[in-house]
């Protein structure tokens, strides 16, 4: 009985990983695994030796020889499968040898590297602090850690438990593997294709996001400056080691790109009409205090008379406005909120910022006629793209989602909630055609033959942080048009290179990204648009 001791062993889980919508791996435990004998805590009989042999691919000889020699204990990395990791464990447990254990041999792996760095995180460790977690890893730490396990009662002087003098035991819960919605073969793409239009521009940052807008699901969710994740604190590098991702933690002005937005609410509210033509003559006067005016162009503000693809084709400040006024602003304002622009999403990103508008009571009419097109109001560019992907569900907004299923159970797709009529979207999308598919459009450079795409540039000014005037360079479109399997968004913040219109800034990104949708969903080319000879938009 002096020999006999009570113990308390303690069983940690396995982490879960997180995959791709293909079962891709995005954060894992590295495959290789430690397994450690300590002699003195198991067996030494030879039926012992052949059985861990066995179980554990470590040659017999070797494991004997290591027994034979005296030493303590005994640490091999091995790569072990899940029917390996079962036949050791009954070989713990048949041969009583508690000196047998497994553990991860080298932390945690991302297969994506920076090209998904500031979006799944890490897990580093700090002489200080210990393990830190950051991104997703520490947003689903709960579901990705599980719950230990532990076994209890009596074990000899070698730590063995003795056979029916257990007392309590309690099987570990491993981690649930969560499974996002991202593509990893697109998240590559716009990676790259963001990394380029930043460099090439000589910009602070960037991101582009692609969305299904039939169910809402976030396909691509790219930023650049990254960083390289390692599980050491040091060993890293890159330009952002604070893993901001201007995706969903940047609130900016949405620009130009606001006024389909604006559009497509005023078509729905029979407030304008395709072929309903309005004067710009440059300016709108609101009242004897307050007007808008359209940007210059060579000297000239006037667009002169304008239909809605033309307007929007222009960019043409005094349409936007006035298809804001018409609409008026309680229904104006209830269809910005129902976009979620001023909210968060639910997708449970860390970090992730709400949409701004400072509601001006004293100057109510100004306010109306500049949110009309994109002023007034900032938010995130996620956001942003999930309000465009509204229109290409035929007016029906699908909230953007990140998580497809968390322990095999799947997250359900929320509801859509209708904004426009199917009508209002079909007519707003083909102004949206005429920016690429016609000789006129700004976009013209971007098109991919045999097929329609739709979209629209933005350029948006930003003044603040004491650094001056600067601008964001927006570009949305669809791929393809019509029926589209994808929103593509590509924001790039503060272009310092000479251009900063987003055409020439982020489109470029825009049709990259735009050829791998084709290429990866297999979709059919469409009938190409012929642009009228000579015809103006």
């Amino acid at each position: 009985k002096a020999d006999r001791f009570t113990r308390r062993r303690t069983d940690e889980p396995s982490r879960g990983s997180i995959l791709d919508r293909n079962g891709n791996p995005l954060a894992q435990d590295e495959s290789a695994t430690e397994l450690t004998v300590r002699f003195d805590k198991v067996p030494t009989s030879e039926a012992f030796v052949v059985a861990l042999a066995a179980a554990s691919g470590v040659p017999a000889e070797e494991i004997a020889m290591q027994a034979a020699s005296g030493a303590v204990s005994r640490v091999w990395t091995v790569n072990l499968s899940s029917r390996q990791r079962n036949r050791l464990a009954d070989v713990r447990r048949k041969f009583a040898a508690d000196g047998v254990s497994i553990a991860p041999a080298g932390g945690r792996a991302y297969p994506l590297g920076e090209e998904a760095a500031c979006l799944l995180g890490t897990i580093r460790e700090f002489a200080d602090t210990g393990l830190v977690r950051t991104g997703l890893e520490k947003k689903l730490d709960k579901d990705l850690t599980g719950e230990a396990g532990y076994i209890a009662g009596l074990t000899d002087k070698k730590g063995r438990f003795l056979p029916g003098r257990i007392t309590d035991r309690k099987e570990r819960r491993d981690g649930d593997n969560i499974t996002l919605t991202l593509d990893s073969d697109l998240q590559k793409v716009a990676f790259e294709a963001v990394k380029l239009a930043v460099t090439k521009n000589k910009a602070t940052d960037g991101a582009a996001i692609v969305i299904d807008p039939s169910n809402g699901d976030i396909l691509a969710l790219a930023n650049y400056p990254s960083f390289f994740p390692t599980p050491v604190a040091g060993q890293g590098s890159g330009g952002n080691p604070g893993g901001f991702n201007p995706a969903y933690m940047a609130v900016l002005e949405p620009g130009s790109t606001f006024k389909i937005l604006t559009l497509a609410k005023a078509l729905d509210a029979g407030k304008a009409r395709m072929h309903e033509a309005l004067n710009c003559t440059g300016t709108l006067q609101l009242n004897k205090f307050w007007r808008v005016r359209c940007d210059s162009h060579h000297g000239n503000r006037a667009h002169g008379v304008v239909d809605p693809t033309k307007a929007i084709a222009k960019s043409c400040n005094v349409a936007a406005a006035s298809w804001a006024l018409r609409v008026g602003r309680e229904d104006f304002l209830g269809y910005v909120e129902d976009l979620g622009l001023l909210r968060k999403t639910k997708t449970k990103l860390p970090g992730e910022a709400h949409g701004l508008f400072n509601y001006d009571e004293y100057a109510k009419p100004l306010q109306l006629a500049t949110l009309g097109f994109g002023q007034s109001i900032s938010c995130t560019p996620l956001a942003l793209a999930g309000a465009f992907g509204m229109l290409g569900n035929g007016g029906v907004r699908m909230e953007p989602r990140l998580i497809s299923a968390i322990g095999g159970k799947a997250v359900p797709v929320e509801e859509g909630l209708r904004l426009i009529s199917p009508e209002a979207a079909a007519e707003t999308m083909e102004t949206m055609e005429a920016v690429i598919m016609t000789d006129a459009g700004t976009g013209k450079d971007l098109r991919i033959p045999g097929y329609r795409l739709g979209g629209k540039t933005g350029t948006a000014q930003k003044i603040g942080g004491g650094t001056g005037k600067g601008y964001v360079s927006n570009f949305v479109g669809y791929v393809p048009a019509g029926k589209p399997k994808a929103v593509v968004l590509v924001m790039v913040n503060d272009p310092k290179g000479g251009a900063y219109y987003g055409a020439s800034v982020s489109g470029p990104a825009f049709k990259a990204i735009a050829k791998s949708v084709i290429d990866r969903y297999h979709i059919p080319p469409t009938e190409s648009i012929v642009p009228e000879k000579g015809k103006k938009h």
